[in-house]
């Protein structure tokens, strides 16, 4: 470009089209098309190396509608299970039941998120597990999980709660802030306003409302974090005795690999060396249920996945994970989760 005089330059760039010359532009307003040639340019004086001087050199200019404004994504129930998320812009709110996020595996492992997560536990338990560390969720439990952070959830049968995934963009100016790290408390006294905070969001957010709205409605929710009561003791695997923690996790094993035959507590306790009460006793200081609930839970958390990642009919599902039958499987499903097996993989396929 030193070797040109940059008086040549007024009208455009010599080389190609130009949408700032004074014919820029002749599609849209139907004006004159412009002259290849007015550039006078040869293919004579352009400098060795550059491109060729097309005759009929196509115009660059283009009417391009405005971008969109940033938006709150209205709200779904999809489940964002074991799948990779894209940025999100805005905020979603969804039952607990069907947020299940993790890697691939059974359980799901921990994983990280490009949103803020908040989950509200408020009947039923919910599994947490951190790189190092696993916890129990008890009802009226709340975490929020900073974008970033690595971790893995899954509701247990029956739980129920709210979870809401919130974009850091919309964080960035809060005041108060939201943590900038992982916080876990009891709603306790603030569970009232923080259900009216989270159902104002949801209508704020279905309304597609102007950003005062949901920024002063976003300072509420990060003034109720900053008062949860400290969590109460839930049975957590990390204060188990060695022995009850390896029995436990035994059990769990063993009892995901026989679902097919239709295994007993006492067989299964027979082939771990211990008896009924005793597995009963760990899986009552692990996990807070009898054997028994805990077989019922895995078969269904299995089912669940089946209905996510595999094409395998509902009755197909349920002779492989250990139901009487398919209505048997219906039965149960429905008890748990509130839909079929069919409505659920519909709605997680949507």
């Amino acid at each position: 470009m030193a070797t040109h005089d940059a008086g040549s330059f007024r009208n455009g760039f010599p080389f190609s089209a130009s949408p700032f010359g004074k014919n820029a532009g002749w599609a849209s307003v139907g004006g004159p098309r412009p002259d290849p040639g007015a550039a006078k340019v040869t293919d004579g004086s352009i400098p060795e190396g550059h491109a060729p001087v097309f005759a009929d050199p196509a115009p660059r200019l283009q009417n391009i509608a405005p971008a969109a404004p940033n938006s709150v994504a209205l709200p779904t129930s999809r489940p964002y299970a074991q799948r990779p998320i894209a940025r999100q812009t805005g905020l979603r709110l969804l039952p607990l039941g069907s947020f299940v996020w993790g890697a691939k595996g059974n359980p799901p492992q921990p994983r990280t998120r490009s949103d803020h997560s908040l989950i509200w536990v408020t009947r039923g338990y919910a599994q947490l597990d951190l790189p190092r560390k696993e916890r129990l969720l008890a009802p009226d439990t709340v975490c929020f999980i900073p974008a970033g952070t690595a971790f893995a959830f899954l509701p247990r049968a029956g739980a129920e709660g709210q979870v809401m995934l919130l974009a850091p963009q919309m964080a960035q100016d809060n005041d108060p802030p939201f943590p900038a790290r992982m916080i876990a408390g009891m709603a306790g006294d603030e569970g009232a306003a923080l259900h009216l905070t989270l159902h104002e969001l949801s209508i704020e957010t279905a309304r597609n409302a102007g950003a005062a709205g949901m920024h002063c409605l976003l300072g509420m929710l990060a003034l109720l974090l900053g008062r949860l009561q400290p969590l109460i003791a839930t049975p957590d695997r990390a204060t188990m005795p060695q022995r009850d923690r390896s029995l436990l996790e035994r059990f769990m094993n063993l009892a995901g690999s026989r679902l097919k035959q239709g295994i007993t507590i006492a067989d299964l306790a027979e082939e771990l060396g211990t008896t009924s009460a005793a597995l009963d006793h760990a899986c009552q200081s692990g996990r807070g249920k009898r054997a028994i609930d805990l077989i019922h839970q895995i078969r269904l958390e299995m089912a669940v996945q089946a209905l996510r990642e595999t094409r395998h009919s509902p009755a197909q599902i349920a002779r492989d994970f250990g139901y009487a039958s398919h209505t048997h499987f219906t039965r149960a499903f429905v008890a748990a989760t509130g839909r079929t097996p069919e409505a659920f993989r519909a709605q997680s396929s949507s």
